[in-house]
């Protein structure tokens, strides 16, 4: 392992460094940029926010990511920014879906050429107004799957790969059988344990794994 390796973690999000697997047909859909109107739905750390900061870091033309909408005034963002992403849209609070409909129709009734992309954590449920639920289903809906055992530690090789960090199967497995599943958690943890045994240059190993686990609680 090399040290300097680890600035790749810090690295922005892109789609190039998002790990697919079974979710390449949504990259391919938000890399072409051809839905006016388009929302993610994925758990937490499943990937809809770097997926959101990759859409605008990769727009071709001015961009916001927008994560906490209460501070922002929706209505007044479309004529500084072409491209508008505005993640966890299931915590805005009735004053703040009201702005997102009017934003949806401030773009539509007005033949305007800006591109909107929404993410909830959850199916549009009840606490979403049924004018807004309206607007976002106008548009292209896209379920971030879940990974199974196997494609998670896929998942997992694919980004030690990448990163240059040498990890066994026996450590991937262990990690997602009796720590997480969370993909977005496991990539964290696993930056925290490889920074940890280059400090004490350690071999990455299932004792050291549980020393380092143990050790952050």
């Amino acid at each position: 392992m090399q040290p300097q390796l680890l600035d790749l973690f810090g690295s922005n999000p892109t789609f190039s460094n998002f790990i697919p697997l079974n979710n390449q047909k949504i990259i391919n859909l938000l890399s072409s940029y051809n839905s006016q109107f388009s929302h993610i739905i994925g758990a937490s750390h499943s990937g809809k926010t770097h997926l959101l900061k990759a859409w605008i870091h990769s727009a071709p033309s001015t961009a916001i990511f927008i994560d906490n909408a209460l501070e922002t005034n929706l209505r007044e963002i479309v004529d500084n920014y072409k491209y508008i992403a505005i993640d966890n849209i299931e915590y805005l609070d009735d004053n703040k879906q009201i702005e997102l409909f009017d934003l949806f129709n401030q773009i539509k009734l007005n033949n305007l050429n800006n591109q909107l992309l929404t993410s909830s954590r959850t199916q549009l449920s009840t606490n979403i107004r049924e004018d807004l639920k309206t607007r976002i289903l106008s548009g292209i809906n896209l379920n971030l799957k879940a990974l199974n055992d196997d494609e998670l530690i896929d998942a997992i090789g694919i980004f030690t790969k990448e990163e240059g960090i040498t990890l066994d199967d026996n450590e991937k497995r262990y990690l997602i059988n009796h720590y997480t599943r969370n993909i977005g958690v496991l990539i964290t943890t696993i930056h925290k344990i490889t920074t940890s045994a280059i400090e004490q240059q350690r071999n990455i190993t299932i004792p050291f794994i549980k020393q380092v686990l143990n050790n952050s609680h």
